[in-house]
């Protein structure tokens, strides 16, 4: 691991107001696509992710010296995004342009605009479990690890869960394609 984020936590928990702020530098894009793409809208998002940061800030203590702290904020992310769910659902819908970014190698085969819009509305209907480990392994690049601290779960809970998100995209996948096929 990079050993940035090891002396930046060592830094936040001595209460560095200059690391913290090269936390949210380093972090918030990221933090603010994840929410993003949890289905929030932009002004939401925004805040969200601030408060993301707020609380990080405020609970620094809590992150234990054998945890990392990407994870920890992901996890702190996930937690926002589940109460704001639980106060309000939203139906929002993410833009065209916003699951395919100019960082994110991982989309760069799928060269079917069709089949990548077809496929992020797909993303976007699968239930909130199966989203979050979609968009935190493939979208946020965590590994099976990160995710489950992120997402406070076992690693073979997310490796089950991607194996049915997975499955679940497939399917759908499929039957679009024999309707457009017919």
């Amino acid at each position: 691991m990079d050993k940035q984020p090891d002396s930046l936590a060592v830094r936040l928990k001595s209460a560095d107001r200059l690391a913290a702020a090269e936390l949210v530098d380093l972090y918030y894009e990221q933090i603010y696509r994840y929410i993003r793409r949890m289905g929030f809208g932009c002004a939401a998002s925004e805040d969200l992710t601030q408060d993301v940061f707020f609380q990080a800030w405020r609970h620094i203590a809590q992150l234990r010296s054998d945890k990392m702290l990407r994870p920890w904020l992901y996890r702190i992310a996930t937690n926002a995004a589940r109460t704001q769910l639980r106060k309000k659902r939203r139906d929002t819908s993410l833009e065209e342009d916003e699951l395919v970014d100019g960082s994110s190698q991982s989309w760069e085969k799928v060269e079917n605009k069709e089949l990548l819009l077809q496929l992020k509305k797909e993303i976007d209907n699968l239930p909130t479990k199966l989203k979050q480990v979609v968009l935190l392994h493939y979208m946020q690049h965590l590994t099976i690890a990160e995710t489950a601290d992120a997402i406070c779960t076992g690693q073979g809970t997310v490796k089950s869960r991607i194996s049915r998100a997975l499955r679940k995209l497939r399917k759908q996948l499929e039957i679009k394609n024999e309707k457009n096929n017919e």
